[in-house]
């Protein structure tokens, strides 16, 4: 799941992701993304961490208070200066902090690791 308020940047995330052959869905706030987060379940959560409604940190402490949605990792993008974010991010397992502007390669990578391993076949 994509969550960003920035049109560009939204097709950009989805572009590149669904050329890979995931499914991917869109938010624009902090908000729409925990509803969406609990209803749909996504394996990882890309949010830019500066939204309208609420910013992307918050939206991830709100989701870490659900049992249901816990667990799901969360990558922040962020323009701002890295001594600010750091300060926001949550220093956690499940997360991962990236600035943009985002080149596909080390965004294809960084999901790569956070997605839980695919089932055996």
């Amino acid at each position: 799941m994509i969550a960003d308020d920035t049109p560009d940047i939204v097709e950009l995330l989805k572009d590149i992701l669904e050329s890979r052959g995931h499914q991917v869905a869109a938010v624009t706030d902090g908000v729409q993304m925990i509803e969406k987060a609990k209803s749909w379940r996504p394996h990882l959560i890309i949010a830019d961490l500066m939204m309208p409604g609420a910013y992307g940190s918050a939206a991830y402490k709100s989701l870490q208070d659900d049992p249901t949605t816990a667990k799901i990792p969360v990558i922040f993008l962020t323009a701002v200066p890295e001594h600010q974010a750091r300060r926001v991010v949550p220093d956690a397992p499940n997360t991962k902090l990236m600035f943009k502007p985002i080149m596909p390669a080390p965004l294809l990578a960084a999901v790569q690791s956070m997605l839980p391993p695919a089932p055996a076949s």
